[in-house]
């Protein structure tokens, strides 16, 4: 089964009501979202989907949570901070 992971430790910040995610290497920033940022923090190469799914649902919301971390995973995906190993 596939799990997601960090494509690399990234040093971070809050600031407001994000987090700043910086790249040192790149002197690239990404802005994410609380729930954005707890779902990359899960994202260790060996929390599976459901298990990170797990942690965000609460009273029988488990399709709706499932739906939305994909997506944010995708996303992540999408810029480089995540991949699928």
């Amino acid at each position: 089964m596939k799990v997601p992971a960090r494509t690399k430790e990234l040093t971070w910040e809050k600031t407001g009501e994000s987090y700043v995610l910086l790249d040192k290497e790149t002197n690239k920033n990404f802005n994410l979202d609380p729930i954005s940022f707890l779902v990359w923090i899960q994202c260790d190469g060996k929390t599976d989907l459901e298990t990170i799914v797990d942690v965000f649902s609460v009273n029988g919301n488990r399709d709706i949570v499932k739906a939305a971390i994909k997506g944010i995973i995708e996303k992540m995906e999408g810029i480089g901070l995540v991949k699928w190993t």
